[in-house]
């Protein structure tokens, strides 16, 4: 299990920090910039995402954007507000919160990953998806296989209980004869 405190950057978030937003990651300067758009987005995806809460941006030498850390509040308040923007989500989407480079500009990375309740929304019915670099709308066509892969899913389960089952009953009626 992952501490969800560190006293300085973790190697992870060093990773994450030397690249640019993407399909995986995205920057905020403060806690209260995260929008439950951004969350259903990251659920939504494939492999889920990262948001780093308390870094900016800044240009390297070849003009590519990367994090630079900022700092933001790390009190109940800051936490509380991003555990209330994932409980707003249709269906709630989870969250690991971590608190990290304590010891001097702290910093919140918020792991989300891909939900198993797909498809997401927020509580006003806005669908999202994370692209390269930015929250996309989810087009009707991608939301409509998002929901058949769930409910075609749900559907195999009870069809195998079903015919499990129902194996069972044959056998015993069977042994009956």
């Amino acid at each position: 299990m992952e501490k969800d405190i560190y006293m300085s950057v973790s190697r992870k978030s060093r990773a994450l920090l030397n690249r640019q937003e993407g399909l995986d990651v995205d920057f905020k300067l403060t806690v209260k910039g995260i929008e439950a758009t951004d969350l259903v987005a990251f659920a939504n995806s494939e492999k889920g995402g990262t948001i780093l809460a308390g870094v900016g941006e800044d240009e390297d030498v070849y003009t590519l954007q990367k994090g630079k850390i900022i700092g933001c509040s790390v009190g109940d308040k800051e936490r509380l507000y991003i555990l209330s923007k994932a409980e707003s989500c249709v269906p709630p989407v989870e969250v690991n919160i971590i608190i990290e480079n304590y010891a001097r500009k702290p910093f919140y990375r918020i792991e989300i990953p891909s939900g198993k309740d797909k498809p997401y929304c927020t509580a006003g019915g806005t669908y999202k998806i994370r692209g390269d670099g930015r929250t996309n709308n989810l087009l009707p066509g991608r939301l409509l296989s998002l929901f058949i892969e769930k409910q075609s899913e749900i559907f195999f389960n009870r069809f195998r209980e079903a015919t499990k089952e129902l194996g069972k009953n044959m056998i015993s009626s069977n042994s009956m004869l």
